[in-house]
């Protein structure tokens, strides 16, 4: 009977420490609200309904992600308001057409942010980024990666603006 008890107040124990540690992972994690104005109009999101869905969401997850890494605490709104993807759709004879990297056809995203902690705007403004050397510059993703040179402006743009510094800490796509 002894011995029930002490194994019932350890469980209690480590039931306690545990929902510490969950309230303290949570509050810890940034929330970050990603939406987008009138996708249909964008520059170059894609071909079909697929691309542009498949696009928009994995933008808005790697936003999700790298924001909970690196913006603690804090909440990131995003709108994109155009979109011009990494290189341009060419005509094949089969029905799908592929996509072709060239050096004038540069990534672009424009979008409007904010990025708050407790209610107040700690950063807000509208932003046009793109990068003339994509094809050139290091890239932290593999080339498997889709939508890799939309996300490192992404990276680039969210070390720069939002947390001052030249790049984001490694840890992983």
């Amino acid at each position: 009977m002894r011995r029930l008890s002490t194994v019932l107040s350890s469980l209690r124990v480590l039931g306690v420490v545990s929902a510490s540690f969950l309230a303290l992972a949570t509050s810890a994690h940034a929330q970050a609200e990603v939406s987008f104005k009138d996708p249909d109009k964008f520059s170059d999101l894609g071909e079909t309904h697929w691309d542009r869905q498949n696009a928009m969401k994995q933008l808005e997850e790697h936003i999700k992600r790298q924001a909970d890494r690196e913006l603690a605490g804090k909440q990131l709104k995003i709108e994109f308001t155009d979109i011009d993807l990494a290189g341009e759709l060419e005509p094949r004879v089969a029905a799908n057409r592929i996509r072709v990297l060239r050096t004038v056809t540069i990534p672009r995203l424009e979008f409007t942010y904010t990025l708050s902690e407790n209610g107040k705007v700690l950063e807000q403004g509208k932003a046009t980024i793109n990068d003339l050397n994509y094809q050139n510059s290091t890239n932290r993703y593999f080339d498997s990666e889709p939508f890799r040179y939309e996300k490192k402006l992404l990276d680039d743009w969210m070390a720069k603006e939002l947390l001052h510094k030249d790049r984001l800490a490694r840890t992983g796509p």
